[in-house]
């Protein structure tokens, strides 16, 4: 919530804002569909670091309180020297991450048309 709210706060003191704003806009349409799209992006990229973390954090809080799961099934395998099982799921954690930032770059492209890949 500090990340949107400080977020909002910024794009409404930006200039583009003023002047749809001056032009008569309605506020509601400025807020939701100018400001809240260019005020999302830093939500989504901390949104896919802390996936990213609690993906990779299921380890510590599946051996914690010994549910059964990939983290669990982690720290077996290592027991075991099951190398075999302990990197296909390091490799499925690490496209998990990959795919979390892929999506969050793609989205960013339809929240903010100035960001373009070229």
């Amino acid at each position: 919530m500090r990340i949107v709210h400080s977020s909002m706060l910024e794009v409404l003191n930006s200039e583009y804002i003023k002047l749809l704003r001056g032009k008569g806009m309605p506020r509601h349409v400025v807020i939701w569909k100018h400001a809240f799209k260019n005020a999302a992006v830093p939500v989504f990229t901390l949104f896919a670091l802390n996936f990213a973390n609690l993906v990779a954090g299921a380890v510590i809080t599946e051996t914690m309180f010994t549910w059964p799961g990939i983290g669990s099934l982690v720290v077996d395998s290592i027991q075991a020297r099951d190398y075999a099982v302990v990197q296909t799921i390091v490799i499925f954690v690490s496209a998990i991450t990959v795919l979390t930032n892929l999506s969050v770059d793609l989205i960013y492209a339809w929240l903010d048309p100035r960001i373009r890949f070229g």
